[in-house]
């Protein structure tokens, strides 16, 4: 796995997020209770592999940091709850991986919720997001760990083959009613990297809002989540910037800005966590169907209300054609998407082209 260091990834989150301001009346009752708010910013690691950032306004400090609190405590448990590499205090998503074809495991409701949200949203919308895809990427993961320097080796093919016949997703036999899951095929393994982190976001978020949060954005690495819109003067939008997908950690360029309200941007990309195996990049999307990276997209961003869902779409378009992810999107409404391929060609879907900033798009 890519490694990062950690000033450059705030460097990067602060680059993607630039927080513009709205007078809207739906945001607040009034200008007096507008200019009371102020904005404050932090953020933590350890979580989902990325730095966490979190702006928001509010009455002050000591009111920010009761929100801020919930969202850290709450994105640590949840990275811990749907860890599919790693031993938790708690039955995870490795301990359901562990006692495949053994035995069920009881577990708590959110792994179950998780779960069958992703096993909707495969059989509904695509194949090309399979949670059931552990007993692959579980080999690649091992050898970008291995690798010195990013270069390293490919994956056995015999064992990509193997593993591939092992992610059949029927095999999750989820037990509401006892709260337990059990993994039907021995030698299957979960891995909910590729939608887990967005889902929290949303979770969390959805959460500080009901307790009383009316603006506020978050950046977990892709995954973006904004509440109502940022509460400055003369201005109604968070621009979120699309990073030029190069592999090259230590310049952060920002190829396109989308001004919008409240939304969710997610990102899914080449060029954050790949190894090299000779001059070849190899990136940790992979494909179900053949158990390898594809190279086509270089990235694609998804707007939509739901960041779970975004998530899981940004993932699923990386591994479709352009066309073939338009389609798609024509399945979930308000769903956009940005893709930027490896020719450097540029595409949008038509709703998204009123939202760039290439386009005409203002804070306003």
């Amino acid at each position: 796995m890519k490694k990062f260091n950690r000033s450059i990834i705030l460097l990067l989150l602060s680059c993607l997020i630039f927080v513009a301001c709205s007078n809207k009346s739906e945001n607040l009752n009034s200008k007096n209770e507008t200019s009371s708010l102020k904005k404050f910013s932090k953020s933590f690691f350890g979580v989902f592999d990325t730095d966490v950032v979190f702006t928001a306004y509010c009455e002050n400090e000591d009111e920010f940091n009761k929100y801020f609190k919930v969202l850290e405590e709450d994105m640590k448990r949840y990275h811990n709850l749907y860890n599919s590499f790693e031993n938790a205090s708690e039955n995870n998503i490795k301990t359901i991986n562990d006692n495949a074809g053994k035995e069920a495991v009881k577990v708590d409701k959110e792994i179950i919720e998780l779960l069958e949200f992703s096993i909707e949203s495969y059989k509904k919308l695509s194949d090309k997001n399979n949670i059931a895809i552990g007993s692959v990427t579980s080999l690649w993961k091992a050898e970008k760990d291995a690798a010195v320097d990013l270069k390293g080796k490919l994956p056995d093919d015999n064992k990509i083959k193997e593993g591939l016949k092992h992610t059949n997703i029927d095999n999750i036999v989820i037990d509401k009613k006892n709260s337990t899951v059990f993994l039907k095929d021995k030698d299957m393994k979960l891995d909910v990297g590729a939608i887990a982190k967005g889902y929290s976001v949303e979770k969390v978020m959805n959460k500080l809002k009901s307790m009383g949060l009316k603006s506020a954005i978050i950046s977990a690495g892709g995954n973006v989540k904004a509440i109502g819109s940022p509460l400055e003067k003369d201005k109604n939008k968070w621009g979120i910037g699309i990073q030029d997908p190069k592999f090259d950690s230590e310049k952060v360029d920002i190829k396109e800005v989308i001004y919008t309200d409240e939304t969710c941007a997610v990102t899914s990309g080449d060029y954050q966590r790949f190894y090299y195996v000779g001059d070849k990049a190899y990136n940790h999307i992979i494909d179900p169907e053949t158990g390898y990276p594809k190279d086509k997209i270089k990235s694609v961003t998804v707007l939509c209300k739901d960041s779970g869902l975004a998530d899981f779409l940004s993932t699923s378009l990386f591994l479709m054609d352009v066309e073939e992810g338009k389609e798609l999107l024509k399945k979930v409404d308000g769903a956009e998407a940005y893709w930027i391929l490896s020719d450097g060609s540029v595409h949008y879907t038509e709703n998204m082209e009123k939202l760039l900033k290439s386009k005409g798009a203002t804070n306003k």
